[in-house]
Parts: C-alpha cells; structure tokens; sequence
C-alpha cells in the first residue's frame, strides 16, 4: 500500500493554509487548535459511482465502497476489480440505499440494506453467507438502520436513524441488546448514524443532537465528547448560536461542527478519532476527547459521508459524496501538519 502512493506524495506539492487560531476552552483559557488545508495523495473514481455512502478496507488492502444498489470492490491500488449484490428484493440483492459497511475477524462483509430493513452477510468474495433484521419496532428489528460497527468479539452494532437506537447482535445475527433511545436523560439519540469502538468505548455520531455520544460496549453511557469554547455556552446565554462571539476564524469552525451534519467517525493508529462534517468538508481531530485539530481537502469534499483507515493506518480513505470519489490522504502528513 505504502508505494503505490509513494510517487503522487512526493510530487504532488501539500497545499498547506497554516492557520493557527485561539480557542476559548473551560472558561477563560485558551489553547491552539491547528488548522491545515492538506492535499490528497490519490483519489478513488469509477464512472459506475452513482450514490456513494460508505468505505471499508480488508486485512489485504482491499476497498469496499457502498453505492445505492451494490457494493463496489477495488484493489489496494484503487483498481475496480468486483461488485457486489444488485438491484432486487432477493438475498444478496439490494432495493436500495446500501449504506453502512464492517468487516468482522472472520473477513466477512456486513452490509446495511437500509431500505429492507436489514443486514446481509457476505464473504469477501461476494457470496451472500445470511442475512437478520425486519421492519418493526420489536427487539432485533429495524425502521431505518443506517451505520454499523464490530467490536473485537465480533459482537454486531447498528445504529436505527427513526428508532433513535444501536441494537447488539451476535456475529449470526441474534439479537442480545439495545443501547440508548430516545428521550432517555443523558443518552437519548436523534438520528444516530456512524459508530466507531475504541478501547471499549462505542462512540456514536447523534446527527441531530449535534454532539458525538459515548457508551461502554455493554450499554453504559459515558458522557459525550467534551466540546470546548461556544459549545459550551453559559444556560444564561441566548439559545441562538448567532449571539456567541467569535474571536478567531477557528471558533467559527466550532460553530459549524456543532450546526454541521455529523457523519463519518473513525480512529486512527494512535487511538485519535476524526470526525467528518459533511456541511463544511471539514475533519476534525479529538484526543483524550479533546479537539485537537482540523482539515479540509484541496480538492472540496462535497456532501462527505464515511471515513476508514487500512489496516496499517496507513491512509486515510474520505467518501466525497458529492463528487463521486473516494479521497485519500496519508495518514503521517496528517499527524506531521496537525502536529499530533
């Protein structure tokens, strides 16, 4: 993987806008937050791309890539090589919108057909393997299931956008368990999306309630990512974000996370979690749940929706909806500019 991308990094100029801005943390602290345009190292394209939604890699370098009806496949080099299920109402068919993607240990695929209410189960060569979920409201179903993770014991989770849940299911697809719903105190969801695990912790993307949540693996809520400056507003200020001042043009990228669609959520090799904003094309980075930086692409990323790393973490890989493409960016420029 490393040299298929070795030429392009060493010719292709990083465009680099070095902004370096104060944010308000705690009170009346402050703390730089790095702020970098960076370029990246290879772009992913296919003319069949009609609506992509999410990306994953296997252990060989492989790319999964999610588009409305099937799952496309390349090769480490980006080449198209497969493609996965078709339109149809049958297994191993999709009616459409395929969106979330996870590979267990056992290098099987599960897909998220959303519009079925359900989760098929392939192998990495595309032979449909099972499938579990419904529509309904009971234990195990589904009213429109959006992201999906696996834990390191190949326990399943699928985030519920209209449930307001993540329901846990073995690696066969039993249902064992559901963390948060909505209207619970502290842990309620509005349209939960993308789910990442880190040290086991799940960490969840709660589109509406603008805020990244965290719970153990086993269901306990944790809290959520601690936001700094203007997201956390004094209860005696206005409501509206319009009257929170900005000093730096950093804090009005807090505001645009917080106001942004939150989409994609993954952590890199040294545990650091990045999170995408679909709104503004940006990526933001947290450490010690902390925002630690933030980036954006020289080439716009329109409507970015799934993040993943390879295997080694190597590279980066960003779903550029809206261009049709998937953007790639290598992962020790990002560290070496954030100053991560």
């Amino acid at each position: 993987m490393k040299n298929q991308y070795r030429k392009m990094n060493r010719l292709g100029a990083l465009a680099v806008t070095f902004a370096v801005g104060l944010s308000m943390i705690s009170g009346c602290s402050r703390e730089l937050i790095v702020h970098e345009e960076i370029s990246p190292v290879h772009m992913i394209t296919d003319q069949s791309f009609e609506n992509l939604d999410s990306v994953v890699l296997d252990s060989s370098g492989r790319i999964y890539v999610s588009d409305i009806y099937s799952v496309k496949v390349f090769s480490s080099q980006g080449k198209p090589i497969a493609q996965i299920g078709k339109q149809g109402t049958a297994e191993g068919e999709f009616f459409n919108e395929v969106i979330g993607l996870a590979i267990n240990s056992q290098n099987e695929l599960y897909v998220v057909d959303q519009d079925q209410n359900r989760v098929q189960v392939f192998d990495l060569e595309g032979n449909f393997l099972r499938c579990f979920g419904k529509k309904g409201t009971a234990d195990g179903q589904f009213l429109e299931p959006q992201g999906i993770t696996i834990d390191s014991l190949d326990l399943v989770y699928v985030s519920d956008k209209l449930r307001n849940n993540v329901q846990v299911f073995s690696r066969g697809g039993e249902y064992l368990y559901q963390i948060g719903k909505s209207g619970a105190p502290g842990a309620d969801f509005n349209e939960p999306e993308s789910m990442a695990i880190n040290r086991d912790r799940l960490y969840v993307a709660d589109e509406e309630n603008r805020r990244v949540q965290i719970f153990g693996l086993r269901g306990k809520h944790l809290g959520h990512l601690p936001h700094s400056g203007v997201f956390e507003l004094d209860p005696k200020l206005e409501a509206s974000m319009d009257d929170v001042p900005y000093h730096t043009d950093v804090e009005n990228k807090f505001h645009r996370f917080l106001e942004g669609d939150i989409e994609g959520v993954a952590f890199d090799g040294l545990g650091l979690l990045y999170i995408l904003n679909e709104d503004e094309g940006e990526i933001i980075v947290f450490g010690k749940e902390k925002m630690i930086g933030i980036f954006t692409s020289s080439q716009p990323i329109l409507s970015g929706d799934g993040l993943a790393f390879d295997i080694n973490f190597q590279y980066l890989y960003v779903v550029d909806q809206g261009n049709s493409r998937i953007q790639v960016f290598d992962v020790k420029t990002i560290h070496e500019l954030l100053k991560l």
